[in-house]
């Protein structure tokens, strides 16, 4: 074993981490996964990079049940007024 080591040229665990995919399987439809690939290639992506954007986009935009509680409360009692 060494006395000193040059870490100047590592890489930060940040990105590594931000680049690590997890493995799963899944069990879709063909009607989906069919989707998928019509809709990625639209934009440019493969099928699994493109249902990961849309999962994360639907994950970050996702309400609480409060908010949507609120926004159907407003909703229904606009309509009896």
């Amino acid at each position: 074993m060494r006395d000193e080591y040059d870490f100047s040229k590592g890489i930060k665990a940040r990105k590594v981490l931000k680049d690590i995919k997890i493995t799963k399987t899944l069990r879709l439809d063909p009607d989906i996964v069919g989707w998928l690939e019509r809709e990625g290639k639209k934009q440019g992506m493969g099928y699994q990079t493109y249902l990961n954007w849309f999962l994360r986009k639907s994950m970050d935009s996702q309400e609480n049940f409060e908010e949507r509680l609120v926004k159907l409360e407003k909703i229904v009692l606009r309509k009896k007024a």
